[in-house]
């Protein structure tokens, strides 16, 4: 049993596992995973054909077995497209593999050329790894954490790399290059390589994968499920590291406490479907007037709170009101009229922040019980 099979086979038996990797994370519904298995049964068909190749018909060892391989790049650099939300073209994708079938036949019938085929091979897989790259690289403002990214795009390129530095030494020692089996040290080394090239780039995209698993898993555990705003438990937490961080620094920081007001009519006369959507059109529409540095969370059913760091109690009152005059709408056909009730606090001295939402409390209860749809701030 020769090196360059047992190396071929063993490059298949880690695309076997990266897809089964890949199939284990299928129910996430995260874009590019099922290209990405394709890409891997390709990989692994390609190389049991290359390890077998002197046992089976040229077309098989040739045309079929590079055309496959060609098919796996193909689909690899079709999910990370599809992971960013870009568009594939599958008529140009195929064309390009039908494109390599072809030049691998010409320099098997035509001319009978074993460096040439490996350049035709090594030119198109290198320059799939650069577009894999550069996808990558274009995307950035999608990216989460840096490493999953840094290191997959990091990776294609090494690989596109090693694909133009095969192509320039084969072309280089054509005379010793006979066989994709031969035992030679720089066939050895190439086909090391080549063979975990596809595992590796898998595993890259599998880190990107969970990179957006982790994100989602934050983004639900944070946000409100309906109206996107923070949830009630990420705003508490955050409202105690804004507390002290105030409190270190001497800065203003104010507190709103707003309610959507007779909610219940809302529901019974529309019903619960437009009740929701009147929370959600609340969280829309109070966006447009609040800050990057603001925290809009969801506290209740149809409770909202939104710390307003640095922010006084003058300079609070005055988002208070422009607030309530942005989520004041009135009735349309079909669609439910609605106003707000806002409480206003701000941070004293070394109190907690349950102080400070006991105080925005009484004051919103203050607006529901003089009238609703206006601001109340605290006693001085």
């Amino acid at each position: 049993m020769s090196s360059t099979f047992v190396i071929l086979l063993v490059g298949a038996v880690f695309c076997v596992l990266m897809l089964l990797v890949l199939i284990s994370l299928l129910r996430s519904s995260i874009a590019g995973i099922r290209e990405w298995c394709v890409a891997n049964a390709f990989a692994c068909a390609a190389l049991v054909l290359y390890a077998f190749g002197r046992e089976l018909p040229p077309l098989v060892a040739y045309e079929v077995a590079n055309g496959v391989y060609a098919a796996a790049a193909v689909a690899l650099f079709a999910g990370f497209r599809r992971f960013f939300g870009l568009r594939v073209s599958l008529p140009i994708l195929a064309g390009a593999v039908l494109s390599l079938a072809a030049a691998i036949a010409f320099f098997h019938y035509r001319v009978d050329s074993f460096v040439a085929r490996t350049i035709v091979v090594a030119l198109f897989q290198g320059s799939f790894c650069v577009g894999i790259a550069l996808t990558i690289r274009r995307s950035r403002k999608a990216w989460r954490s840096r490493y999953p990214y840094y290191f997959t795009q990091t990776m294609a390129l090494v690989v596109a790399l090693g694909h133009f530095i095969r192509s320039a030494i084969y072309l280089g020692h054509a005379a010793d290059m006979t066989s994709l089996l031969q035992p030679s040290p720089w066939n050895l080394v190439f086909l090391s390589l080549g063979s975990f090239v596809l595992p590796v780039l898998t595993f890259g995209a599998v880190m990107m994968v969970h990179d957006t698993m982790m994100e989602k898993a934050e983004h639900a555990a944070n946000r409100d499920f309906l109206t996107g705003a923070w949830s009630r438990r990420a705003f508490f937490e955050i409202a105690e590291r804004e507390m002290s961080r105030s409190q270190r620094t001497g800065r203003h920081l104010s507190l709103l406490l707003l309610d959507v007001d007779n909610f219940k009519q809302i529901n019974d006369s529309y019903g619960h479907a437009a009740g929701d959507q009147v929370l959600i059109e609340v969280v829309l529409r109070a966006e447009t007037i609040t800050r990057s540095i603001d925290y809009f969370s969801r506290v209740g059913g149809e409770e909202f709170a939104v710390l307003l760091p640095e922010t006084s109690r003058t300079a609070a009152l005055v988002v208070a009101e422009r607030l309530r005059s942005v989520l004041e709408r009135k009735a349309g056909l079909g669609v439910a009229a609605y106003t707000v009730s806002i409480g206003v606090a701000t941070l004293h001295g070394t109190e907690s922040y349950h102080d400070v939402i006991k105080r925005a409390d009484a004051a919103l209860y203050a607006a529901k019980a003089t009238g609703r749809n206006r601001v109340v701030c605290e006693p001085d």
